[in-house]
């Protein structure tokens, strides 16, 4: 018997040379649930109210049109054709709504949000993008099913890109010159934008200013009107403090410094512990909102790691130069 989480689990098919997978199968658990709430509108609207034929025809096409589309939608899948070097997506199985060839593929790669993980197809022109999704949404790195998608399908999927292209695309051309680092002497800093940041830390100075001198305050409590002042003037201190955070990479040392003005956070980390970069693409309200660029470093005598948020970026060239320069800089 099916149960309603294994509804929302990723599922594919394998044959000779083709693989197809089903990353939107949450769906169908959507659309259930949906009719299900719809039903109940179907009684109460029968039971308690009378309108005229038109208006109740088109109230239940919407009622039974919208659980189908979610259901579907779960029928929407990805299709790798071996034989004929394509990747196509079709919407409900039937619509071909986007198609490309293998070798303009780079490869599968995680992305993490929102405390989750998934994988998504990635172009070699737009390898930090949006993607295609190829696989459900997960929260345990010790998911069944997610190990089994890394293990028997996305070897298969990367055999074809090999057997077309390079799943790496061509070598990086060696930098010259650096466009996110200011350098120093050997010593790299990581550029940042830190107009908007004090202007909205002169925000919260202002506010907590005018806190404190405006009338409107009088009828606040002494306690109450110190809080309000505290606080603001605590935020922009706070936000004052990531303005002028610098992250240094100093090659005569082999260290990543991180420093603030408070020291707040202050880290010091060998280039030795270094153990990898990862992108997270941030939303807001489903609008994107930015690229998080991430290093991840091993602490000593430990098999955990850290992570410390490098830079933010829009586009997906920005991203690539700027890990370029920055393995440049650590020679790796």
């Amino acid at each position: 018997m099916t149960s309603p989480k294994s509804l929302t689990k990723t599922r594919w098919v394998i044959d000779a040379n083709r693989v197809v997978v089903y990353p939107h199968r949450i769906s169908y658990l959507l659309g259930i649930l949906v009719a299900l709430v719809f039903a109940g509108i179907v009684v109460a609207y029968l039971t308690s109210v009378h309108g005229d034929t038109f208006t109740t025809v088109c109230f239940f096409i919407f009622l039974v049109a919208v659980p189908l589309w979610f259901l579907g939608y779960g029928n929407t899948y990805v299709e790798f054709d071996g034989s004929r070097g394509t990747m196509q997506r079709k919407l409900f199985g039937l619509i071909p709504v986007k198609t490309m060839y293998m070798n303009d593929l780079h490869g599968i790669n995680i992305v993490t949000q929102n405390g989750g993980y998934k994988y998504k197809m990635f172009s070699k022109k737009d390898r930090y993008g949006r993607g295609v999704l190829v696989s459900s949404g997960y929260r345990k790195n010790t998911d069944a099913n997610a190990q089994a998608f890394v293990d028997q399908v996305v070897p298969v999927i990367h055999g074809y890109l090999d057997k077309y292209g390079s799943i790496v695309g061509s070598a990086p051309q060696p930098i010259t010159s650096y466009k996110y680092y200011n350098n120093t002497g050997g010593s790299y800093t990581v550029k940042s934008k830190k107009v908007l940041v004090i202007i909205f830390s002169l925000i919260f100075f202002a506010v907590g200013i005018y806190a404190w001198v405006a009338h409107w305050a009088e009828d606040v409590s002494p306690t109450q009107k110190i809080l309000v002042v505290v606080i603001c003037l605590g935020l922009g201190l706070i936000v004052l403090q990531a303005a002028f955070v610098s992250i240094v990479f100093d090659t005569g040392s082999q260290t990543i410094i991180k420093r603030g003005p408070l020291g707040w956070g202050n880290k010091s980390i060998p280039f030795s512990d270094f153990a990898g970069f990862q992108t997270i693409r941030k939303s807001t309200n489903m609008v994107y909102t930015g690229t998080e660029v991430h290093m991840y470093y091993r602490f000593p005598n430990s098999e955990k790691k850290g992570t410390m948020l490098l830079h933010t970026f829009k586009s997906s060239g920005e991203i690539e130069r700027f890990l370029e320069e920055t393995k440049s800089v650590m020679k790796i």
